[in-house]
């Protein structure tokens, strides 16, 4: 009688493993906290070379090829020698001058997004007032090899005449692909399609999405459903696979920004 309780024991718990293995396995879209892109719960974190500066951050979401953050300072002056990665930056609040130290100076300001290339060199002045600047950041989980650093690297500002849209022209299969940049680490592209159903597959990076217009409806495995509307943030992790319906008035717009692979022609 003892074996055989033992044994139901021990097989219970291999069948609740094997189904534990299984969930994990289960890969689905990720939301990105829209609570943190409202500067909500960031936490002051102490730099030991710069103990004076206000600094916060949050990691939403840290993947095989993805890290996406808030990051937040006051007024801040950061002098820069050589910028360690490539970084996809949306502003919420503030504003930065970046001066390079070979080409002019710009400013973005709140509400836009650019590109903060590997291997700048120059300032990177932050203005927040008498409050704290803070942004979405998305940087890759692994550095790149430093030849693929462009000569004197300038940000690139995505202009919003860009992302209006209304240079968009589909092809035959109604759909639309901009190159943004293409980055030592990130590439940006801009996409565009009529209201469509299809496949998707997430086997080279992972993406985070930026919904510009229209809504997005993922469905995962096991039917689970994800909606996301203009403005929402999300990631598809490296091996999703499911259905995606697009859906909006005639166009359906967004962003994608995935880990720069250099493999591909």
């Amino acid at each position: 009688m003892k074996r055989t309780i033992l044994f139901l024991c021990i097989f219970f718990m291999s069948l609740l493993a094997v189904r534990a293995q299984e969930s994990k396995k289960i890969v689905q879209p990720i939301p990105i906290d829209k609570s943190a892109l409202s500067g909500v719960g960031l936490k002051k974190i102490d730099i030991k070379n710069e103990p004076e500066k206000d600094f916060y951050q949050k990691r939403l979401y840290w993947g095989e090829d993805l890290g996406v953050f808030v990051v937040g300072t006051g007024t801040w002056n950061n002098k820069i020698k050589n910028y360690a990665f490539d970084e996809f930056v949306y502003m919420y609040q503030g504003e930065a001058m970046v001066k390079p130290n070979t080409g002019s100076a710009k400013v973005f300001y709140a509400g836009e997004y650019f590109f903060a290339p590997k291997g700048f060199q120059g300032e990177w002045e932050i203005r927040a007032g008498n409050f704290i600047h803070y942004e979405l950041s998305v940087i890759t989980t692994k550095r790149a090899d430093s030849s693929r650093i462009k000569k004197n690297p300038q940000h690139a500002r995505f202009s919003k005449s860009t992302l209006s849209g209304n240079q968009i022209r589909f092809n035959n299969k109604g759909t639309y692909e901009e190159l943004l940049e293409k980055g030592a680490e990130i590439t940006v592209k801009l996409k565009g399609e009529s209201p469509t159903e299809r496949m998707v597959n997430i086997s080279k990076s992972e993406q985070v999405i930026h919904i510009l217009s229209g809504m997005v409806k993922i469905t995962g495995p096991r039917g689970k459903t994800h909606q996301f509307y203009t403005g929402d943030f999300f990631i598809l992790p490296r091996a999703f696979q499911g259905t995606w319906k697009s859906d909006g008035h005639q166009l359906v717009k967004y962003l994608t920004i995935e880990r720069t692979i250099w493999n591909e022609n």
